[in-house]
């Protein structure tokens, strides 16, 4: 629970204590007229980095550079200790316990001379980041060959594993499971798992044969295994083309041993792929909301995934904030990492109609719900 937020120059505060009791994973709405401030407590959490506060020019204090901000959080833990935080010019013990990312309106005017003698303007939306750095194409190497040396003389009877690791949903379960593929290879298991596999080059026949035999005398005995048993059932979850739990285990016995031998290129790999799914997801969602006759999409640009919007008068005002809102909530995602984060929404539904007014609510619930899972 945020108990306490205290702001201290910083745009329109002077000094201002927020007793707030914001409860985790609800959503917390800030109501107050113009000039309240609503925009500053923003701008507060915008100026954060991972070091200290850094002010732009606009957001100084009645435009004194001279006055110290300062960002005081009261953060009452899930065991009910308190964490007394404090950001300033020079430190930042927020940035230790908290992720924190800030959403607002992406448009902004900018000049373009005169026109017939008087000054004119256009409004121009900014470029969204999606990703700031594309990771790079990292392939997991799959030693299929190796695996079959390994496993032994009936090595006929092991499935290809490579429609497991080109599944992007799978390698992204796979990525939240390395402590279990780590663990698979211990001693103990790797014993018990080698003691199987020794059993199953004593029979003879084809692959089914061989499949069938597991299926029948020892399927029950690797489900039995911990943490490869964690691995297996990811993969018998998904439609791969193994049709059987038998040789989606054999496939997870692949799967750790590919781990083990290499982490560091496994995992990078893992970061590959889950940039491909999170580059596919958003593009769909992008595709559902865009009726606009401009091909508005994500694309590679010098090494970052980047939305690059028309110029506003080419699209409608809800529709533009509606865009720029999914696109700002996939780089919140990127970016709140820690187990306490703060999203502030900010400027961004002024022109929302009822039908993307109920789509970003349903965006920002399943946002929710992500989390708290």
């Amino acid at each position: 629970m945020l108990r306490v937020i205290e702001i201290e120059n910083i745009k329109g505060i002077q000094q201002k204590r927020f007793e707030l009791d914001i409860l985790p994973n609800k959503p917390s709405l800030l109501v107050a007229p113009n000039g309240f401030g609503k925009s500053s407590f923003a701008a507060a959490f915008n100026s954060m980095n991972n070091r200290r506060i850094n002010l732009v020019e606009d957001d100084f204090h009645a435009e004194d550079e001279t006055l110290a901000p300062r960002i005081y959080i009261e953060y009452e833990r899930p065991d009910a200790s308190i964490a007394q935080l404090e950001a300033t010019a020079t430190t930042n013990t927020i940035s230790n316990e908290l992720d924190y990312f800030v959403i607002n309106n992406p448009t902004k005017p900018k000049g373009i001379g005169n026109l017939y003698g008087r000054p004119s303007a256009t409004l121009e939306i900014k470029d969204v980041v999606l990703v700031d750095r594309i990771p790079d194409n990292i392939q997991f190497g799959n030693q299929y060959r190796a695996s079959q040396q390994r496993f032994g003389q009936n090595a006929r009877v092991l499935p290809n594993p490579n429609a497991a690791l080109a599944n992007l949903k799978l390698v992204e379960k796979l990525s939240n499971n390395y402590q279990a593929l780590e663990r698979a290879n211990g001693q103990r298991i790797r014993t018990r798992i080698n003691y199987i596999i020794n059993e199953i080059n004593q029979q003879v026949g084809t692959s089914e044969v061989l499949t069938d035999w597991i299926t029948a005398h020892r399927i029950n005995d690797l489900k039995q295994i911990e943490y490869l048993n964690t691995i297996g059932n990811l993969i018998n979850e998904y439609d791969l083309g193994y049709n059987s739990e038998t040789k989606s285990y054999l496939v997870a016995i692949q799967l750790i041993w590919l781990y083990n031998d290499n982490p560091n290129n496994f995992k990078d790999a893992c970061k590959y792929s889950n940039y491909q799914l999170d580059k596919q997801r958003f593009q769909h969602t992008l595709s559902n909301f865009n009726c606009t006759w401009k091909g508005i999409r994500a694309s590679q640009t010098d090494g970052q995934l980047v939305v690059k919007f028309p110029k506003a008068i080419h699209i409608s005002n809800g529709q533009r904030d509606i865009l720029t809102f999914v696109a700002m909530l996939f780089r919140a995602r990127q970016h709140l990492k820690k187990e306490a984060n703060i999203l502030i929404i900010d400027e961004v539904f002024d022109y929302l109609d009822d039908a993307n007014l109920t789509a970003a609510q349903y965006y920002i619930t399943n946002f929710i719900k992500e989390f708290d899972s």
